[in-house]
């Protein structure tokens, strides 16, 4: 029975998106899989995950995403008339325009461990029937086997959305940065891209240096990648990069201000020593006339002495 390859052709994916529009569906789909997979396993107490799984075109080496979605439309947004097709399909032939007694009785072994006794009334008139003869067959026996009970019997109870109370990973999200959930799922999109593009498979500084030099200096880039990687692991994860970005560009003052010194702040021990000092006073003055062209004082004046008055000023160790 599962062993075939998807054949929900009469569904197709644009349709199954159709339906599953609205409520923020697919946000809770995409933020949630695992979450969504628990919900499917404890709804499942008469079918097997893994022969839904297989049923949809699943293999060892994975599920197309695609085929998840309408099968996942078609398990709980389906019409019986479509569900009735799904069923046909898993016991028809190759050509998808018959079933052969002989192969239906053998997957239902497999699946159920017996075949019902109703089942030599769908072929009292030979060893193979079309689809109409089994459709007819199935909407009156809709108890005749494990799937057809669960699909046509009202046993499915999954949901596409999280009706409880559990916020949802991008709302979780949004309530701890300035993003929006909307923003987040788009950043979700770009960085997965990005971090596909990587050649170690991780968002790390090889990944990350081109995308930010130019136009900042290349002298910056390390920096501001610390910046964003807070557990010092050398790569940015996802809540990293939300989190890094909602603070330097969504912040008030006081945020972007303290994500601006975790740049310079190398050594991560809260203070910026004179060697960090200079290197940010070499970093912002080259900024500065990179993009400014009117004249400061500070262009003008010895690098030791704007680092002793920056001391001077703020040194609160004194």
């Amino acid at each position: 029975m599962g062993a075939k390859e998807s054949r929900i052709g009469f569904l197709s994916y644009e349709e199954a998106l159709r339906r599953g529009e609205g409520g923020g569906v697919w946000a809770s789909c995409l933020g949630g899989q695992r979450r969504a997979a628990r919900r499917v396993d404890s709804s499942t107490t008469e079918m097997p995950p893994k022969v839904i799984y297989c049923s949809f075109g699943g293999t060892s080496k994975g599920l197309h995403f695609n085929n998840l979605i309408v099968g996942l439309v078609l398990l709980t947004r389906g019409k019986d008339e479509e569900k009735a097709k799904y069923i046909f399909s898993l016991f028809s032939s190759e050509s998808g325009n018959y079933v052969i007694r002989e192969e239906m009785e053998r997957m239902l072994h497999v699946v159920d461990g017996k075949v019902p006794d109703t089942l030599r009334k769908c072929f009292s008139e030979g060893e193979k029937v079309n689809y109409e003869k089994f459709r007819n067959w199935l909407f009156l026996n809709k108890d005749a086997f494990t799937f057809s009970r669960w699909l046509l019997s009202g046993g499915v109870y999954v949901t596409l959305t999280d009706d409880s109370d559990t916020p949802t990973f991008y709302q979780t999200l949004a309530g701890v940065t300035h993003l929006e959930e909307s923003d987040i799922i788009d950043l979700e999109k770009r960085y997965w891209l990005l971090k596909a593009q990587s050649r170690t498979g991780r968002f790390d500084l090889e990944t990350f240096g081109p995308l930010v030099s130019p136009p900042i200096r290349p002298s910056l880039s390390e920096g501001l990648f610390n910046a964003f990687d807070e557990n010092r692991d050398n790569h940015i994860d996802f809540k990293e990069i939300s989190c890094g970005l909602s603070a330097c560009c969504r912040g008030p003052l006081a945020e972007r201000q303290k994500f601006c010194f975790k740049v310079f702040d190398v050594d991560r021990d809260g203070v910026l020593s004179r060697v960090e000092l200079k290197d940010m006073v070499v970093a912002l003055l080259e900024v500065w006339k990179d993009n400014r062209t009117d004249d400061i004082p500070e262009l003008h004046m010895d690098l030791s002495d704007i680092v002793e008055g920056i001391l001077n000023a703020h040194d609160t160790t004194k």
